[in-house]
């Protein structure tokens, strides 16, 4: 997908005839971006399906109504992700830190953190939406979470280097990983069968699909990590998969806005929080238990101590 698709398919109608949001960006590096500079694979699949919204954002009023309408298409399966790339004056930022400062004076701008010094120091900015759930069928509330991508962040020489929240262009993605999952596990079962999950009469034939698509899906996070691994100039700045494969490493906390310090977190692998989100499921769809929203696949990171001969395991909390 080249940057035209990405104007006529991923951007709303009206942005488009408006303006385009990419105006103080060039094509051909946000193609390349795209092409070689992204290594998330669920977020390629995304693109390439032309499910992430993109918009332009000056303020935090402009971020607002773009919110709002990327929560109508996740609501009718057209969205999963909201890349908002900030247009402003990039002579004003020096290093990330710069960056982080204007995006959390947007957030609060737009209603979403009391302050911009809150928000840049560690909080989530979560966004529940309520919607009928691509594999139940029942009504539910998803939760998607704003993280800070810098262009600065990819400097080695800067603090807060840091590959995985870097990008050529200053933004803030929101996504949800329970959600993109759904709807991987809704595009995989109309495929197999030509009907959603809901829609399965066998048990068995949903829990092989809730099988199969956890392997996909974790072997989808694997090739992420893997790539942003390679990338990374420092090690201590990389993203890491545990030897048992049920944890990924990496130097900030996962789901938070921002983060002014840099800390290696362990976070939880597909293989955990999404056999959880489908045996939720399972329950739900045929043992009648009511599904209970949760935050699974961006339930925050356990800090990484390291102190010689003692295991790190003793040092989460």
């Amino acid at each position: 997908m080249s940057y035209a698709d990405i104007a006529t398919r991923a951007v709303s109608a009206d942005h488009v005839t408006a303006r385009c949001p990419f105006h103080s960006l060039s094509p051909e590096v946000f193609d390349e971006w795209l092409e070689r500079g992204l290594q998330c694979s669920a977020g390629k699949r995304e693109f390439k399906l032309g499910r992430y919204f993109v918009a332009r954002f000056r303020d935090g009023a402009d971020f607002s109504e773009a919110l709002e309408q990327f929560r109508r298409e996740v609501a009718e399966y057209k969205k999963t992700g909201f890349l908002a790339l900030y247009v402003y004056d990039e002579s004003r930022c020096d290093c990330a830190e710069d960056e982080l400062w204007l995006l959390g004076e947007a957030m609060r701008e737009a209603g979403l953190a009391t302050s911009a010094a809150a928000v840049i120091n560690g909080e989530t900015v979560p966004h529940p939406i309520e919607l009928i759930c691509p594999v139940t069928g029942e009504l539910t509330t998803y939760e998607f979470f704003s993280v800070a991508f810098c262009r600065h962040a990819d400097n080695p020489r800067d603090k807060l280097y840091d590959p995985s929240l870097s990008a050529p262009f200053t933004a803030i993605n929101t996504t949800s990983d329970a959600f993109a999952f759904a709807m991987l596990v809704r595009d995989q079962s109309i495929r197999a069968w030509g009907r959603p999950p809901h829609e399965l009469e066998s048990r068995d034939d949903v829990e092989l699909l809730f099988r199969k698509c956890i392997t996909v899906w974790q072997n989808m996070s694997i090739n992420t990590i893997s790539s942003y691994s390679r990338v990374a100039v420092d090690p201590s700045r990389g993203v890491h998969l545990s030897e048992d494969r049920k944890r990924w490493i990496a130097p900030h906390n996962d789901p938070v806005f921002a983060e002014l310090e840099k800390c290696p977190h362990f976070h939880e692998m597909p293989i955990t929080y999404a056999k959880r989100l489908c045996d939720k499921w399972s329950a739900t769809m045929f043992d009648g238990e009511a599904y209970v929203p949760s935050r699974d696949g961006q339930s925050g990171g356990i800090p990484v101590f390291t102190v010689e001969g003692v295991p790190d395991e003793l040092y989460q909390f």
